[in-house]
């Protein structure tokens, strides 16, 4: 795919090769998107822009819209400039409502591979089985004593096996060596029997 001019870069762009070495016991990747913030209480802004209840996701092509608070939502999209995202979402009905670029706040991790969930488990207290935290839900809580947003990535190996995380970009450097850090034990050779 083509790099698009002025496309979200992030600070673990250089984490690649480190990120790949996980390979095939856990994948993970920084998967940059241009984030947006909207803030409104006007329930017809809330309708027409389609965005999700308390506490859940909506997912339409490369576009996602994310619950936060009671008049807060966020909405990313991949492969759309940030400035290109701002336009699209103020050209939509939001005439009571706060638009803002939030692209350099918050770095896209997407973490999956069979130990994901176990990962997850070793720093975060939430239950992320799939009984507790379904594919269109998403919480806000600490991973590593890091504030963190999650919720599933369904579209990843369309197994639904894989989590999304977006953490604040001056904690995503911390954040990718806990990961790195506790997907090391998956990556020993298993003794044979």
């Amino acid at each position: 795919m083509a790099e698009l001019i002025g496309a979200p870069t992030g600070p673990l762009d250089a984490w690649a090769a480190r990120f790949a070495g996980l390979a095939p016991a856990v994948s993970l990747a920084s998967n940059p998107v241009s984030q947006v913030i909207v803030r409104t209480d006007d329930v017809g802004v809330i309708e027409a822009l389609d965005l999700p209840a308390t506490c859940r996701i909506r997912r339409c092509e490369s576009e996602t819209a994310i619950w936060l608070g009671p008049d807060e939502w966020l909405l990313t999209h991949e492969g759309m400039a940030p400035h290109e995202w701002v336009a699209e979402v103020e050209a939509r009905p939001t005439n009571s409502a706060y638009v803002l670029d939030a692209s350099g706040q918050r770095t896209r991790l997407v973490l999956g591979g069979p130990h994901a969930t176990t990962i997850l488990r070793h720093g975060c207290a939430i239950d992320l089985s799939r009984e507790a935290f379904g594919d269109n839900d998403v919480a806000q809580t600490l991973l590593a004593q890091a504030g963190v947003i999650v919720h599933r990535d369904y579209n990843r190996n369309g197994a639904g096996d894989g989590f999304v995380l977006y953490v604040r970009s001056s904690f995503a450097e911390y954040l990718a060596e806990w990961i790195v850090d506790a997907a090391t034990e998956y990556l020993l050779p298993q003794p044979t029997v």
